[in-house]
């Protein structure tokens, strides 16, 4: 009788283990199968998602991270120009809206401001499928191990950062950008006279 409680609570124990393990994974998948209830606009989200620090004033520098779509592993540099950096994951619905803004900012201000963009969440695969569905052709990077964000104190998405010359963070825009918005922004970070 003991001998079969023991392996009842074994068991038990097993099936327990195996459920943890696989909900876990689960839960840690890329965001491909991310609920929506996370980007769809209008609905508030869980207040315990993590919030953005606030940088202004702070220097702004890159992780390593991997490169799309070649998917080689770099740690960027800025080139001594403004900088637009934008923090999105493919299924971030406020992310989608905003690209065509940011890919237009970054082919209207070619050569003066940069544009670049870090995707902490999603696979190489989905990553690169959203840029060239959306025609995104400013440099974009993963950063899945999640480095770039404890660097740039960033936990919402989107989130954008625009950065002077010299590097410093001006401004922290969490949540969507209009095309207005990025506009207003890159006045403050042009250099001035």
């Amino acid at each position: 009788m003991e001998r079969t409680r023991s392996r009842r609570a074994a068991a038990t124990v097993l099936i327990a283990l195996i459920v943890g393990v696989v909900g876990g994974w689960a839960l840690s998948r890329s965001s491909d199968d991310v609920d929506a209830k996370l980007t769809n606009p209008g609905v508030v989200q869980d207040p315990t998602i993590g919030t953005n620090a606030n940088t202004a004033g702070k220097t702004f520098g890159f992780a390593a991270l991997t490169s799309l779509p070649d998917g080689g592993k770099t740690t960027p540099t800025l080139a001594g120009r403004p900088a637009i950096v934008n923090f999105w994951f493919s299924t971030c619905e406020p992310c989608r809206r905003e690209m065509p803004a940011l890919s237009a900012a970054a082919e209207r201000w070619s050569g003066q401001v940069d544009v670049i963009g870090i995707n902490p969440n999603d696979t190489e695969e989905s990553a690169n499928s959203f840029l060239e569905t959306n025609g995104v052709t400013y440099p974009n990077y993963l950063d899945r191990s999640g480095e770039q964000l404890l660097l740039s104190k960033v936990g919402t998405m989107p989130t954008t950062l625009f950065l002077d010359s010299a590097g410093t963070i001006v401004t922290m825009h969490a949540g969507e950008l209009t095309a207005q918005d990025i506009e207003d922004n890159i006045a403050g970070i042009l250099p001035k006279g």
